[in-house]
């Protein structure tokens, strides 16, 4: 892609990497890594023409969220290809699926760590 200056990269993270959850320590550890690798990679490659976008879905009814309680907005794996697809073609850098986990995700982040720790999520 860099050679044509040309080309577009989609990762696909989770608002999981947002913040590190008690409940699943791994897993949010190894998409905050993504989203830094995606930014890294975004950077790099920006003077060469190639777009790197990093897509942070929230719950996808898929084999991994299927059965689990508590889950809120699911969304289908095909709404959610068509809004990742979207995203892309539109040129954004960071999205997320839907595009209500940003406000989600954004007072999430702003929870002092020594509150988080107590909220048990």
């Amino acid at each position: 892609m860099a050679s044509l200056g040309r080309g577009t990269i989609v990762g696909i993270g989770s608002v999981a990497g947002d913040r590190g959850r008690s409940g699943n320590p791994v897993y949010c550890t190894s998409k905050a890594a993504l989203h830094a690798y995606l930014e890294a990679l975004r950077n790099r490659l920006a003077r060469a023409g190639v777009k790197v976008v990093t897509i942070k879905p929230g719950f996808v009814d898929t084999a991994m969220t299927r059965g689990k309680d508590g889950l809120f907005w699911v969304i289908s794996a095909d709404r959610a290809a068509e809004i990742i697809l979207d995203k892309a073609r539109r040129g954004a850098v960071t999205a997320y699926v839907p595009a209500r986990w940003r406000v989600v995700m954004a007072i999430i982040r702003s929870i002092p760590s020594f509150i988080f720790s107590r909220l048990g999520i």
